[in-house]
């Protein structure tokens, strides 16, 4: 049963009162937003309308339309994101609604730094929002806010206790191994047990041991300070070459001695510009792209660490020719605690957070990443940081 009858005429405080009744009772987005919607359609004779938050979670709710109609999440956020004011209406639709309707109004929702969710409404005939019709439809705007801010909020703390969950995990499985040859190696050293030919090969193993709890320790640091939501790390600006850190990042990389055949090589284009960014940050996310593809990639194979440029972003590149990753999988891989369960990765030690640090550095930077890969073949990870804005040198005099 709807909540609010399209044919009946629309009483400002009446309206009002029975929002902000339903946000008091039903403050659940995808309980609240269906009625506002309802509402929004009474009040402005709209056709149609959707509701989109764009992520953490992802929503989407219609009234009176197929979602199968709806244009694509990173359109629409474009242009939510080029919108001026609080509402745009206007006549130029994006496919596939423009051979259906003949305008709409859209109204983004933003949050800190971007457009969070955004309001459209479809109309199949004549426009006419006049003043009073845009205070109430604002009103229901705010409405959709205080629900999205709850979902997100809600979507928040679930992540929260996830990633705690996650961590005490993590803590007790991955740092105990070498703890336990440490201790074991400290106690046969203590017990005289230890002869001096055996010594130096105990010892190699304990700074393995040692190397391997100190980059997770790193990666659980770096996983929340640079989470773009939740993080409270400020990024560090200067100018950074991004061939001298890729080649200094390669050519130091300690291989384990089970790795000792297999290849790392540099590739840099000639044309990479010094860029305004994070050396520590961007040092952190090429060095696990490294430490993966060492690590998933079978003795005997081939790395290529690349960085060059591509029109109006530069890129890291590293490809391997190891295992392969799925479709599947490879959807999932930049979230934080993900890993692939296979049987070659049994023995691969790691957090599930590498992947998840690449990510937020390249947002931190308003970059991307992403994989490109064939199962049997190998991946190619990239970060795309675009020479745009404060990533380039003359962006403070600029301001």
């Amino acid at each position: 049963m709807s909540w609010f009858d399209r044919n009946a005429s629309v009483d400002g405080p009446g309206l009002l009162r029975d929002v902000l009744r339903l946000i008091a009772r039903h403050p659940a987005l995808d309980q609240a937003a269906p009625p506002l919607l309802q509402a929004a359609c009474a009040l402005t004779g709209a056709t149609a309308a959707f509701y989109l938050l764009f992520d953490a979670p992802r929503v989407l709710l219609t009234e009176a339309i197929d979602p199968a109609h709806l244009p694509e999440d990173a359109a629409l956020q474009a242009i939510a994101e080029a919108l001026a004011g609080e509402f745009h209406l206007g006549t130029a639709l994006p496919a596939p609604l423009a051979a259906q309707y003949r305008g709409w109004l859209i109204a983004p929702v933003r949050g800190k730094k971007q457009v969070v969710s955004l309001l459209a409404l479809l109309f199949a005939g004549e426009m006419n929002v006049s003043d009073d019709k845009v205070a109430l439809l604002l009103a229901l705007l705010d409405a959709l806010r205080v629900a999205t801010t709850a979902a997100r909020t809600d979507d928040r703390h679930q992540r929260l206790v996830h990633n705690q969950n996650e961590f005490v995990r993590i803590t007790t499985h991955d740092l105990r191994q070498p703890l336990t040859v440490m201790k074991s190696i400290v106690g046969m050293i203590e017990a005289g047990m230890m002869s001096s030919d055996k010594l130096p090969g105990f010892m190699e193993k304990m700074s393995a041991g040692v190397n391997q709890m100190e980059f997770l320790v790193d990666n659980i640091q770096d996983a929340g300070r640079y989470d773009p939501e939740t993080g409270f790390y400020e990024i560090q600006r200067a100018p950074v070459d991004l061939t001298e850190l890729v080649r200094k990042i390669a050519g130091n990389y300690l291989r384990p001695a089970e790795k000792q055949e297999l290849t790392v090589t540099v590739e840099t284009g000639d044309d990479v510009p010094i860029i305004h960014a994070d050396a520590v940050m961007l040092e952190r996310a090429v060095t696990n792209l490294v430490d993966n593809a060492i690590k998933y990639t079978p003795n005997g194979g081939k790395i290529r660490v690349g960085v060059h440029r591509q029109a109006g972003d530069v890129v890291i590149s590293v490809r391997d020719n190891g295992y392969g990753i799925s479709p599947e999988n490879a959807r999932q891989l930049f979230t934080r605690h993900y890993r692939i369960r296979r049987r070659e990765h049994n023995r691969v030690k790691g957090s599930g957070l590498g992947l998840f640090i690449v990510r937020s550095v390249a947002q931190q930077h308003d970059g991307t990443a992403r994989v490109e890969s064939v199962e049997g073949e190998g991946s190619t990870f990239f970060i795309s940081i675009p020479l745009a804005g404060a990533n380039l040198l003359h962006a403070d005099a600029d301001g």
